[in-house]
């Protein structure tokens, strides 16, 4: 029995031991894995700060690869496009991958010896196409690094498309050139353990931007110790603004990537089905992969587009347009956008789903009486539909039948107190308490036969006025997040020169919203917009030229001033498309 227990015991401490050794081992495993992200995250951020010296000084000049798109000694593939059109004509698209793909076919390239493109495709002038083999399975993490003390490396890894990111085969765009410098490139592969397998340093000449986007812009370090959030800012520029580009820069304000547009229409972008869809021109829309191809461009013959679209989720596109006929009522409809068959259709027209408020308010024929300036799509043929000159925001139904219904409204009441139908559509504000619908005390109950005191309501907060750039956000049974920028401009606005960020949550069921959170920022009237970070908000002031990303207090960390309007800028890492 003595010997049975021994055992036992014996087993039991083993089992103990191999768990704590086993529990040790995780632990220190996942150490190292959050030590490696905090590394990766530090040397992705552009800051000079956090680069302790820069790549092109640790490599001798012996041992860099000269990269010419010219002369004699010309080693990099160029393709011409006459116009900003050309480039985005899929059959040019698709010639230009067709060359590429001939010159693959006649040749194995190695690291050493890699095919180099100069911007093939035309969709990226601060961009490299580059292609070659490795004999093992790797993957590339590249440095692009210039001799200018006051400009970041720039580092990332790039995207393989392949399980773990590893392959034999790589293709890759390369971004972050700096136009108007000499670039040096340093490509590094390492195997799945994270072991360099090998490396090389290229050096390539950049021309100038040929939209004359400023190659960096003002930056103002701000008083908040919050960390700066990795990713590309990314400016979408003024109709007016002299370069016609998508723009895209650091967190030192060094300008990534320059994507050409035909007008400066583009007011968002979205990632579909692995390729980038923007607004290029007032009646075009492209999708275009993450080497450059433009691979789908949709007419919307007929329409002028806003430049703002929403996605379903299966495979539409909703987009706020205004017709090209006389007297149309500027950015008062919304096309359906069919992206496998390009078929376009116009499925709702605010003058009719509104024409109480339109009759009124319109005033004569063409008047810019609603501006939609914002979309969502928050279910099947569900939309949420926002209404700068209305201070509104609309959820319409039944969007594409012959039959589209008015949900509900998210405005002030007093808006539409002359529009008794439509105000019983507006949501009660909430202050987040259940008072006003419980039972009242005795003491109240004797308080409020007081006849000549008549209780008023105090209003639980001041509704959006002239509101920009809607985001949906959490979604429960019945309820959501809806965040904003409130310009506050209009004859009901609070008239304190500010605008805010808002923050919503729209109960669907008891149809009341509440604002949960509210940030303040210098006041713009005319575009603009603002989004919650993981560190805290980042704001574009259209109006006094300049975006700027803050803490969770509103202080700043970092303001930049690109000397020209911007209607909105997002941040974006980019990780799944070029980066991993």
């Amino acid at each position: 029995m003595k010997k049975k227990l021994r055992v036992i015991i014996i087993t039991l401490v083993l089992l103990l031991a191999g768990t704590g050794a086993f529990l040790w081992k995780m632990n220190d495993m996942n150490k190292k894995m959050e030590q490696k992200e905090q590394a990766k995250l530090k040397e992705e951020r552009d800051l000079l700060e956090d680069q302790k010296d820069k790549a092109i000084n640790k490599v001798d000049a012996v041992n860099i690869i000269p990269l010419e798109m010219s002369g004699d000694k010309k080693n990099v593939v160029t393709i011409d496009y006459p116009s900003v059109e050309d480039i985005y004509d899929t059959n040019r698209s698709a010639q230009a991958e067709k060359n590429l793909t001939d010159i693959k076919k006649n040749k194995i390239f190695s690291l050493k010896d890699a095919l180099w493109a100069y911007n093939p495709y035309g969709t990226n002038h601060s961009s490299m196409y580059v292609y070659f083999e490795t004999s093992g399975k790797c993957y590339c993490k590249y440095t692009i690094s210039v001799d200018d003390a006051n400009i970041p490396d720039f580092t990332r890894t790039a995207r393989t498309g392949k399980a773990g990111n590893v392959s034999t085969e790589h293709e890759y765009q390369i971004l972050g050139l700096v136009p108007g410098m000499k670039n040096y490139i340093t490509l590094a592969m390492y195997n799945s353990d994270d072991e360099l397998s090998e490396k090389q340093t290229f050096s390539i000449d950049i021309p100038a931007s040929p939209s004359g986007a400023s190659a960096a812009l003002t930056a103002q370090k701000g008083r908040s110790k919050v960390t700066i959030t990795n990713g590309l800012y990314v400016l979408f520029q003024d109709e007016k603004a002299k370069s016609k580009a998508i723009l895209m820069y650091d967190n030192s304000g060094i300008l990534r990537s320059e994507i050409p547009l035909c007008d400066n229409i583009a007011k968002n972008f979205m990632h579909i089905y692995d390729t980038m869809t923007y607004a290029v021109s007032s009646s075009k829309i492209v999708q275009m992969n993450a080497l450059g191809q433009v691979i789908k461009a949709v007419d919307l013959t007929g329409y002028k587009q806003s430049g703002e679209f929403a996605y379903d989720g299966y495979g539409n596109l909703y987009v706020i347009a205004t017709p090209l006929q006389k007297n149309a009522s500027p950015k008062s409809k919304i096309l359906e956008v069919e992206l496998e068959s390009g078929k376009v259709s116009e499925v709702l027209d605010m003058n009719t789903l509104l024409k109480q408020v339109y009759k009124k308010t319109a005033g004569k024929k063409g008047a810019d009486w609603i501006d939609l300036n914002s979309i969502q799509v928050v279910g099947t043929n569900k939309l949420l539909l926002s209404s700068k000159k209305l201070s509104s925001i609309f959820k319409v139904s039944n969007v594409g039948s012959i039959l589209p219904k008015i949900n509900y409204i998210i405005a002030d009441k007093k808006l539409y107190k002359s529009y008794k139908g439509l105000q019983k559509k507006v949501l009660t504000k909430s202050d987040g308490t259940s008072s006003a619908s419980s039972q009242p005390t005795a003491t109240e109950s004797t308080q409020r036969k007081n006849i000549l005191h008549k209780e008023v309501k105090k209003d639980p907060f001041v509704s959006q006025y002239g509101q920009e750039a809607i985001q949906t956000g959490r979604k429960t049974s019945g309820s959501y997040a809806l965040m904003m920028l409130n310009n506050n401009v209009g004859t009901r606005s609070t008239n304190d020169h500010k605008s805010y960020y808002y923050r919503y949550q729209i109960d669907e069921s008891s149809r009341t919203y509440q604002l949960k959170a509210k940030q303040e920022f210098g006041n713009t009237q005319k575009n603009g917009n603002a989004i919650k970070t993981s560190q805290g908000y980042l704001y574009c002031c259209s109006d006094q030229d300049y975006f700027v990303e803050t803490d969770n207090t509103g202080k700043m960390i970092k303001a930049f001033h690109p000397g020209y309007k911007t209607d909105r800028v997002v941040k974006n890492d980019f990780m799944t498309f070029w980066f991993y």
